[in-house]
């Protein structure tokens, strides 16, 4: 382990190495260090016995950074939500000691300079708007999500643009813009109050697109508290003009869900255009009346030929924001198995172009409007 400390701790921290968890604590009596990072492997005993313990044998306040082995990372993730031990970070099981170098430094503040000059610059007094963007599975969210926000940041420069895939039953948007190094539950220690996570310089958790400077994502898809969420948003409001989160299914219904949409701004409900969908939309809005959150439905795979917006207004008896055009089936799965993004083809489907033109036209002029609740 000595001879590796150079490959993964930043050059800027001071260290001093521990063999195993008896001689960890000793040093930390003595030395009072600021962080304790923890190679799972390094300690005899088994995971389920010392790591519960871990906030009563080291400082409430000092920063605990776990990496596991493989077979230990789905269970110390377990203990760490359950046990809710502040101030640790889990990293995953997967990384390289350079990656694990640079989530160290994401961590520890530590990030280059020109990631903290964005940081600082995002301090703005603008307020961005979120978008929730829920369905009953299958109904295009995420094929919108790759697709819109390439539109709304090339004809708006100006503004930035984040997509986070909340979607933990389906984080198909995680999968195709790689976000496995840009995992927002990483920082989860620092979401218990909003004055703790405005510390953190959250551009460097998301990934910015390789060809616009003002689109940026993240993976967020992990199972939340409802106080995380309010976190969350708070801080994407203050670095982002237009956030787009997509949560998936809209059941089952937690906590976390309708923390998510009692906060947000603005609620698009996805819908597919044939008769079994749309009645179970007008199920599901049924029960929302209730909430006093107000949403709106987004017919997909709508086709001129089919059902007519007059008529799934009055079956759903929810007001309709817009319509995507039918995109073939097989056009779909060759964009999200190949990455790639419609909008950027040389040849794009143009009825569903169009569709989301309509889209951009109308959310760009939502910014700094009245919000919906």
């Amino acid at each position: 382990m000595r001879s590796l400390v150079k490959a993964f701790m930043p050059g800027e921290c001071s260290v001093v190495v521990a063999e195993d968890l008896t001689e960890c604590l000793l040093y930390t009596a003595a030395y009072k260090p600021e962080v304790c990072v923890i190679f799972t492997e390094s300690v005899n005993q088994p995971v389920w016995e010392w790591l519960p313990t871990l906030s009563e044998v080291f400082p409430t306040e000092m920063i605990k950074v776990i990496i596991p082995v493989y077979k230990d990372e789905q269970l110390v993730n377990r203990i760490v939500d359950d046990k809710g031990l502040p101030h640790t970070y889990v990293l995953p099981a997967s990384l390289s000691y350079e990656e694990i170098g640079s989530r160290l430094c994401s961590i520890l503040g530590l990030a280059d300079e020109k990631a903290n000059v964005l940081a600082n610059d995002a301090w703005r007094e603008n307020r961005g708007v979120v978008f929730t963007l829920t369905s009953y599975g299958s109904a295009g969210v995420t094929t919108f999500c790759i697709n819109l926000p390439v539109l709304l940041a090339k004809q708006h420069p100006e503004a930035r643009v984040a997509v986070v895939d909340m979607n933990i039953e389906k984080p198909d948007l995680s999968r195709f813009f790689g976000l496995s190094g840009h995992q927002l539950s990483l920082y989860r220690p620092d979401l218990v109050t909003l004055q703790a996570a405005d510390q953190r310089n959250w551009f460097a958790a998301f990934k910015r697109s390789p060809t616009l400077n003002n689109l940026y994502y993240a993976s967020g898809a992990s199972r939340w508290e409802s106080y995380e969420i309010s976190t969350l948003l708070a801080i994407f409001r203050k670095r982002f003009d237009y956030v787009f989160i997509d949560w998936g299914y809209c059941f089952p219904e937690t906590e976390a869900m309708q923390r998510l949409q009692s906060e947000g701004d603005f609620h698009l409900m996805f819908v597919r255009s044939d008769p079994f969908s749309l009645n179970s939309a007008a199920k599901w809005f049924g029960k929302r009346q209730k909430t006093g959150v107000s949403h709106q439905l987004v017919i997909s795979h709508f086709a001129k030929e089919g059902i007519s917006l007059q008529r799934i207004k009055e079956v759903t008896g929810a007001p309709v924001f817009g319509k995507v055009s039918r995109l073939q089936e097989s056009r779909a799965a060759y964009s999200l198995q190949s990455n790639s993004i419609l909008v950027e083809e040389i040849f794009p489907p143009k009825d569903y172009i169009s569709s989301l033109q309509t889209f951009v036209d109308e959310i760009a002029g939502w910014k700094g409007a009245a919000i919906c609740k």
